[in-house]
């Protein structure tokens, strides 16, 4: 009996309605935070991989239906070209299809120019004119 009483007295006082678990944890529950990150950055890097996998398919998808497009335009409109002339064309498209080129300079660009900084350009004219109007105040 006193036995009993002292397992009673050491052990933590449960609700008579619960009944004791084998706790089982789950694979990622005992992680420290290092573990936890570095899975983490394992993730990005899978996900990051599929995507560009995505993205490279969709780019042999995209070359194909081109392909296709231009055989038919091809043969519609009777022109002679090999597949090879074919797939130099798409190569150097896709070579060009995002590099950029200065506009050629003119009024036009200097007026983009004016118009995109158009704020400072105002600013700097406001602040030219008060300084001018002051000096000739001041020194009539």
């Amino acid at each position: 009996m006193a036995k009993q009483s002292q397992t009673q007295a050491a052990a933590p006082h449960r609700p008579s309605g619960t009944v004791r678990r084998k706790t089982s944890l789950m694979p990622g529950e005992s992680l420290s935070l290092q573990e936890t990150l570095r899975v983490m950055d394992v993730a990005r890097e899978m996900r990051d991989q599929r995507e560009t996998a995505e993205e490279m398919f969709r780019r042999d998808d995209l070359r194909n239906q081109l392909r296709d497009k231009l055989v038919r335009t091809a043969h519609m409109s009777g022109d002679n070209v090999t597949e090879a002339e074919i797939e130099l064309a798409i190569e150097q498209f896709f070579e060009t299809v995002h590099s950029y080129n200065d506009p050629p300079s003119g009024l036009k660009s200097v007026m983009a120019h004016c118009w995109v900084w158009r704020g400072r350009l105002m600013l700097a004219t406001a602040a030219l004119t008060t300084i001018l109007g002051g000096i000739w105040f001041l020194f009539p």
